[in-house]
């Protein structure tokens, strides 16, 4: 069984095809740069390094499950359109797809109910680079940090997924027809977050 984890991030559970393209992983391909941990997460070096954005090198109708986690928001609404389509053509008929993002709805919400003021609404949406401390880190922002460029609710997620041609269904966290799901899914970043599972049809 072919199984992806597309945006793996540090997280690299045995027996998935643990796939990114973040800057860590590919240093972590530097023996010198791994050894010493100069990265500020443990990136794993067995990571496959892939540019997401482009067609996937997997074959058409090969890979049997894929599971992408709080990465499908990093990418503008077309791209992240290009990355679910390439993700329905490699998956197999009766393939399984699994998608995690942050809920936009529940941000909004705390808004409305005075959980969270206005002056921090955008900043909490992730959508803008940090104020930068210095020069040089103002420089290396675009390189080093990767804002939220599309967001999304239940209902947004489930209508892209079937019209694309997954057969699609809002999903609780740890609530998989995957049945390893335990050993890839994070129980924190399923909090506040849209959890939606497809089968290619």
């Amino acid at each position: 069984m072919k199984k992806l984890n597309l945006g793996c991030g540090p997280k690299t559970p045995s027996g998935w095809i643990n796939v990114d393209y973040a800057p860590g992983a590919k240093l972590a391909k530097i023996p010198l740069i791994n050894k010493f941990s100069l990265t500020k997460l443990k990136w794993d070096k067995t990571i496959m390094i892939q540019n997401l954005l482009k067609p996937f090198p997997w074959a058409t109708n090969s890979i049997d499950i894929i599971y992408s986690s709080h990465t499908l928001e990093h990418f503008s609404r077309e791209d992240g359109q290009h990355f679910l389509k390439e993700c329905y053509r490699v998956l197999k008929p009766g393939g399984v797809i699994r998608i995690l993002v942050p809920d936009l709805k529940n941000f909004t919400l705390e808004y409305l109910e005075g959980k969270m003021s206005a002056d921090y609404f955008v900043e909490n949406l992730l959508v803008l680079y940090p104020e930068p401390k210095n020069i040089i880190r103002k420089i290396l922002m675009p390189f080093i940090t990767f804002p939220h460029k599309c967001m999304y609710d239940t209902e947004t997620l489930l209508r892209i997924l079937t019209k694309i041609g997954f057969k699609a269904e809002a999903r609780k966290g740890m609530d998989s027809s995957i049945e390893d799901i335990r050993n890839i899914e994070d129980e924190s970043r399923t909090l506040n977050a849209v959890i939606v599972e497809g089968e290619k049809v």
